[in-house]
């Protein structure tokens, strides 16, 4: 900037001294560089201020929907969270706790009276209102210490408050308590006040981000249908289709033929489409032509070219190696250039465009990814066919049975928490669905039995109406889905995140009917009552069993 005003000057006749030009140039530099910091400066702190804000209204907002379906304040949920934090606990672990705790007082009718019975500790006061967190703990506190600690164990985690009991017997728990409600108790009431309010902000910003996205839809909308961008979309579409499971595979073929992390990265920005080439053409998805085009370019070499034999201005020419050429492209059309063929259609029906989201992810029951490393949209696992997605379902709910989940009351409280779905609701979706496919009532504490492949797969058609809508476990239906039934009924994976606290106490069993035809008998009553028997006996090892 400073030369081209020195320019201007002496254009103008005036002397200009280097060293004042110098000056000033420099001068010049360090205004703009301290501009910059203050802007960046000012940026991290808007965003820092911004992430704050919406960091403080999701806490609320998940405080709220929490006290909101179990009762309670949001006061006496941080006072006890903050006071097991104090004493060594996690705090995690006690919002967990309380979960379980008030989830066996919903949804189990008798839990408050035997608490009583117990223990001689009040749950609710005499409105028939949740009692302070705080208070029933301390009161539960002085029961478990006068009848000792083996007592008090089995009894918290009949109550679900196993997770903190160890917090909660700690000598300075009650000093902690009482501390954190004194010093934070304004501000909480404040947040209790607030709460409701918060929530409907968080409401509200969600609504704003809603109206933002749906207007830019219809801009984006209004200037597709002008430029006709939906045809442009639909044939790329049509090439990731194709090319997508070839690209993907040769990302494995990168890693698989690299040495070590800095070798992958290299090929994978530098030599990718050579590696994707080389693998579509081993698997023949490529045409004659093309693979003409890919062997001319892996057997042309650059050489460089001696100066006394080069023309001027060339160093480096290409070299074909014809020979090797012809030789591997013989090899190709004698192997056959034709795709290997399409894996036969499942018997499902075909699924409609317009769908739900699990449906499109071939995840019927909305399964979350355990790992960064698996296919997801954001929020769900997308599995690579409907077979795989329905097994894993089916292995997922059969692994929560196996860690002693045995009734649709435990296993939607931890396949659908209250932190994120109205259990309540979910549980009687499920009991009413599945009583209809059985032809036997079910309740919510009702034990199933999850080896049998019948119930198991009553269980996955409910879940899955209620995740995605009624009828949609119709595109579940056939031989190979009942195959992946089976297979998650025989299976032994325990679920590890299955704590104590989750497992609530079931009453009765489902009795599943079945009406069996027997023709050519003379007294079919007496084969009739064998095969009942003989049933009876292999009640958890059949689905499906051919009888003579």
């Amino acid at each position: 900037m400073s030369s081209v005003l020195a320019g201007f000057l002496v254009r103008l006749g005036f002397v200009v001294d280097k060293d004042e030009q110098a000056k000033f140039q420099a001068s010049i530099d360090y205004a703009g560089k301290r501009m910059k910091e203050i802007a960046m400066r000012g940026a991290a702190m808007g965003t820092a201020f911004t992430a704050a804000f919406a960091k403080s209204t999701q806490e609320v907002n998940r405080f709220y929907n929490l006290t909101n379906h179990i009762g309670g304040t949001v006061r006496g949920y941080n006072n006890v969270a903050s006071a097991v934090a104090k004493v060594g606990g996690n705090a995690e672990d006690a919002a967990a706790s309380l979960q379980s705790f008030a989830n066996k007082i919903m949804f189990l009718p008798g839990m408050e009276q035997q608490i009583k019975n117990i223990t001689g500790v009040e749950v609710t006061d005499k409105a028939g209102k949740l009692r302070d967190y705080g208070d029933i703990l301390l009161d539960l506190r002085k029961h478990w210490q006068s009848v000792g600690d083996a007592v008090g164990r089995n009894e918290a985690a009949m109550m679900g408050l196993d997770g903190i009991y160890a917090s909660v017997m700690k000598r300075d728990f009650p000093a902690e308590l009482r501390k954190t409600n004194k010093q934070q108790g304004e501000l909480a009431d404040m947040v209790d006040k607030s709460a409701d309010s918060v929530h409907r902000l968080s409401n509200e910003f969600s609504r704003t981000w809603e109206i933002i996205s749906m207007g830019s839809k219809a801009a984006f909308g209004t200037l597709s249908d002008s430029l006709g961008l939906d045809k442009v979309a639909a044939k790329v579409n049509d090439k990731l289709s194709k090319e997508l499971p070839a690209w993907i595979q040769t990302e494995k073929n990168i890693w698989d033929q690299s040495h070590g992390f800095g070798d992958y990265l290299k090929n994978f920005f530098f030599k990718a489409d050579e590696f994707q080439d080389a693998e579509r053409y081993k698997r023949h998805l490529m045409d004659d032509e093309q693979v003409q085009k890919f062997l001319r370019k892996k057997y042309t070499k650059q050489k460089s070219v001696l100066d006394d034999e080069a023309e001027e201005g060339v160093s480096i020419v290409d070299d074909f190696d014809k020979k090797g050429y012809e030789e591997e492209l013989a090899r190709y059309r004698a192997a056959g250039s034709k795709a290997p063929p399409k894996p036969a259609q499942t018997e499902a029906p075909p699924v409609p465009g317009k769908m739900s989201r699990g449906l499109r992810n071939n995840n019927p029951g909305n399964i979350r990814p355990v790992s960064r490393n698996q296919a997801n949209d954001g929020a769900f696992t997308i599995y690579r066919t409907p077979e795989e997605g329905w097994g894993a379902l089916g292995k997922q709910l059969k692994a929560y049975a196996n860690a002693g989940l045995d009734n649709v009351a435990s296993i939607i409280s931890k396949y659908a928490p209250p932190s994120e779905n109205n259990t309540g609701a979910y549980i009687q979706s499920v009991t009413a669905n599945m009583s209809k496919r059985l032809g036997s009532d079910v309740g919510a504490l009702t034990r199933l039995d999850l080896s049998d492949p019948r119930v198991l797969k009553a269980l996955m058609q409910s879940i899955t109406e209620h995740e995605n809508f009624r009828g949609a476990s119709q595109y579940f239906e056939g031989a190979p889905f009942d195959k992946e039934v089976l297979a998650a009924a025989q299976s032994q994976w325990r679920s590890k995140v299955v704590n104590e606290r989750d497992k609530i106490p079931s009453r009765g069993s489902v009795v599943v009917n079945q009406n069996i035809t027997i023709n050519g008998a003379d007294n079919p009553r007496a084969v009739g009552q064998a095969v009942a028997h003989e049933t009876l006996l292999a009640q958890n090892r059949y689905g499906q069993r051919n009888l003579s």
